[in-house]
């Protein structure tokens, strides 16, 4: 368990886990790994809205391949003896990790995703930036139009930037029945074309 507890000490006292390299990842996680479970992170995601505002969520995926096989009734139940290893293992890292939420994927029969809040609280120009760029991604993942299917999108956090790539299709109507009741006031917007089509760049 010493292992797990350096790395659950890292977490909670570091707001972004990129800083660790894989090799001492794999040392602070060395009792999970050992039950050849593979794992891997996700960039912290800044929560703009709801109860926990202004806060960080990072996810751990755990890859598994734990036997399975017909038990009770059912076809494709888990039935490696490695799984509940894995539950006392994942136990200790819940009870260790100082989070005001800490969540799990409901389905983890091939991976389970442990979810967490981390302690440091993002604010100002940061935050602003960041919820307007979680507005976006969920505005054109809900639209079905060839122009947001073409769109792509990147935040810049060191920069206080999002860059939204639109192609050959843009056109202000496009744009701004897309993202109607967004407030971009806060907001510098620079539009400009280049060989790829309309660039558009935000930033406060």
């Amino acid at each position: 368990m010493k292992y797990l507890h350096k790395f659950l000490q890292h977490l909670n006292e570091s707001q972004d886990i990129t800083d660790l390299s894989k090799e001492e990842l794999d040392e602070m996680l060395l009792p999970i790994k050992d039950l050849e479970i593979e794992y891997s992170y996700q960039e912290p995601r800044t929560i703009t809205e709801g109860e926990y505002e202004g806060y960080t969520s990072m996810n751990i995926v755990f890859r598994n391949n734990f036997k399975t096989g017909p038990m009770g009734g059912y076809r494709d139940m888990i039935i490696d003896e490695k799984f509940w290893e894995f539950l006392d293992e994942l136990i200790a890292f819940k009870s260790r990790l100082e989070s005001v939420q800490v969540s799990i994927e409901p389905s983890f029969k091939h991976s389970i995703v442990v979810s967490f809040i981390q302690n440091a609280k993002v604010e100002g120009d940061l935050f602003k930036i960041q919820k307007l760029y979680n507005e976006l991604v969920k505005r054109t993942s809900v639209s079905k139009s060839d122009f947001s299917a073409n769109m792509t999108k990147r935040l810049y956090k060191d920069e206080l930037k999002i860059t939204v790539r639109c192609g050959e299709g843009y056109t202000e109507r496009k744009w701004n029945g897309l993202f109607r009741g967004i407030d971009f006031s806060d907001f510098n917007v620079e539009k400009n074309v280049e060989d790829t089509g309309w660039v558009v760049n935000l930033h406060t």
